[in-house]
């Protein structure tokens, strides 16, 4: 299989945000690799696809897909390479957000040894490793080991051309943890310095950036200013289903922050419509 075709094919399908199309692809394309042997081609596209069922909170399927690859590695006697890692990190990423924390910390902690017996502590990878590990610690409430990696996450990323993306990511979490730790003033500078970040990268129409301006509509709700926090949340909210729909955790948590702000300014109506469409994503979510 032509690998970089596959990608290329399925780039075109997301600039169209065709995603059903998208998908069809990937399922189709990872049989076919399968069924040629090519398990090389096959591991890529069920990382692909792993991602992109993350994204949609399919958990399960995207777990699975993960397990998959991780037998194909190494079954091409690639266990221990940089690919593993990727792989483990991926899969990890997975288990953060299915609530999966202590089996997504050892995938962590595996791929941070593949990337240092490889000597690449220099790497984009390693920020994201460090960003990843930063989630477990915030969503423990360890809030020092949390900033610490971020500013390891940080600190390798000034080091290399071409990360603004993942620079912006780094501050978006940032801004999260300050905004977790009371310092308001500290999450709005983080929050801006992300925006300004992703809008230099070129980065400002897709979850990332959505997550981005989440962010902003949190501080804003704290600060007691809901007509912006509204604003800010419909325009992430409106970013994501662009992109992948609106029956995903990310969506509906947007939902919940947007009838927060409805109740403080005393819309009940309101305020039930969005917090019914949370309740009913949840509840196809977690069934």
């Amino acid at each position: 299989m032509d690998i970089n075709g596959f990608f290329a094919k399925l780039d075109a399908f997301f600039a169209g945000r065709d995603m059903q199309a998208a998908e069809a692809y990937m399922k189709e394309s990872l049989n076919t690799a399968e069924d040629s042997g090519d398990l090389r081609s096959a591991t890529a596209i069920c990382n692909e696809l792993g991602g992109y069922f993350r994204k949609l909170s399919r958990y399960e399927e995207g777990a699975a897909l993960y397990e998959k690859a991780l037998a194909y590695i190494e079954q091409l006697g690639l266990s221990g390479s940089e690919h593993h890692a990727t792989t483990l990190i991926n899969y990890a990423t997975t288990c953060t957000q299915a609530g999966e924390r202590e089996k997504a910390l050892s995938f962590f902690q595996k791929a941070a040894e593949i990337f240092a017996e490889k000597g690449l502590t220099a790497d984009y990878r390693v920020a994201a490793l460090h960003n990843n590990i930063s989630s477990l610690y915030q969503d423990a409430a360890d809030l020092p080991n949390a900033e610490k990696h971020l500013r390891m996450a940080l600190s390798v990323l000034e080091g290399l051309e071409g990360t603004g993306l993942e620079a912006a990511i780094t501050y978006t979490n940032w801004a999260q943890l300050c905004l977790a730790a009371d310092r308001l003033a500290d999450a709005g500078e983080k929050v801006l310095l992300a925006l300004g970040a992703f809008e230099k990268a070129g980065g400002g129409h897709d979850t990332h950036y959505a997550a981005a301006v989440n962010v902003l509509g949190k501080i804003n709700y704290t600060k007691g200013d809901y007509p912006a926090a509204i604003a800010q949340f419909k325009e992430a909210m409106d970013l994501i289903q662009q992109e992948f729909g609106d029956g995903n955790m990310s969506y509906a948590v947007l939902c919940d922050n947007t009838a927060r702000c409805y109740r403080q300014l005393g819309d009940t109506e309101l305020a039930k419509t969005f917090a019914d469409k949370a309740e009913a994503i949840y509840g196809r979510v977690r069934a």
